[in-house]
């Protein structure tokens, strides 16, 4: 029970994301990833120096670290694009493509790890690619080239998340927590500030107001809220945290209507509810064969 109340206070955590990035205004979104993950990296460190002793170490090896370059890259790419596709589109258009990221995982699954997957899950996957179509869809007379393209963009982040995720789990019995995630943060950080230089932005011209909205995007959706759902990987099985994870888009579009007075498309809610009933199915049709797996294990051993 411990372990479900700290994945959903996560998600409820992780959903103000949206909201606090539409609050912070006119920012480049490199600058906002860059400092949404430099200021985490930095409270983490301090914990990280003085538990240096207990942590297991990672190995230092090339191949290691060419995953946690990978994993701080795609970090990078994944809060980039989607903050940049939050000041495109709408917050209901953003978080639900984003939230595709479970299906993309899938994909990844099966070229990288060679997890192959039952019929009724590439139905599911199916159903979530046109829940996504529906969405992206929307009624050309309402349609902006810039609504489309961070349509687009959310999709590309989802792609990105789904691949640090497949990365992280990669590395769940290799390092510890903290330690981990400091190195892919500062890392993720690393190359946001590369980029912002490469780019020519200005990380410092940055209005007054949206410093309070930037720490507290650091502090609380990046902090807290991925640390717990990083954290709740961990301890639980992974698709109930992916499916935890699909309450963040409906808290996100709740709060958009609410304290933006954003009004989705008419196409948005048909696509939004196929790719939760789509998603819910894949994990449901996972969680069945996990179970069918163990009990096989169980009666081999007998």
């Amino acid at each position: 029970m411990f372990n479900v109340l700290v994945l959903l206070f996560g998600v409820f955590v992780t959903s103000w994301s949206s909201i606090l990035i539409r609050w912070i205004g006119d920012v480049p979104p490199l600058v906002i990833a860059f400092y949404r993950l430099l200021f985490s990296a930095l409270v983490i460190l301090p914990f990280v120096l003085k538990n240096k002793k207990k942590s297991r170490p990672l190995k230092h090896n090339a191949q290691e670290r060419i995953f946690v370059f990978l994993a701080g890259l795609f970090l990078a790419l994944h809060f980039f694009s989607w903050i940049k596709s939050l000041q495109l589109t709408t917050v209901g258009h953003s978080i639900f493509l984003e939230s595709t990221h479970p299906i993309f995982a899938l994909i990844l699954s099966y070229f990288v790890l060679k997890e192959k997957s039952s019929f009724l899950t590439l139905l599911g996957i199916a159903l979530a690619l046109a829940g996504m179509f529906i969405i992206v869809s929307e009624d050309p007379k309402n349609l902006s080239a810039a609504s489309f393209s961070g349509d687009l963009l959310a999709i590309f982040s989802a792609f990105c998340l789904a691949a640090y995720l497949l990365i992280a789990r990669m590395f769940t019995h290799k390092i510890a927590l903290w330690p981990y995630l400091l190195r892919v943060y500062a890392t993720a950080a690393l190359l946001s500030l590369f980029f912002i230089f490469v780019l020519g932005l200005h990380p410092l011209r940055i209005p007054a107001s949206s410093w309070f909205f930037i720490i507290l995007l650091a502090l609380g959706p990046n902090l807290i809220g991925h640390s717990l759902l990083n954290w709740a990987s961990r301890k639980m099985p992974v698709y109930l945290v992916n499916l935890a994870m699909q309450g963040e888009a409906v808290l996100a579009t709740v709060y958009a209507f609410l304290l933006l007075n954003e009004h989705p498309g008419k196409h948005f809610y048909l696509g939004a509810t196929i790719i939760i009933i789509a998603i819910g199915f894949i994990f449901l049709q996972k969680k069945q064969r996990m179970e069918t797996n163990k009990e096989e294990f169980i009666g081999s051993e007998n």
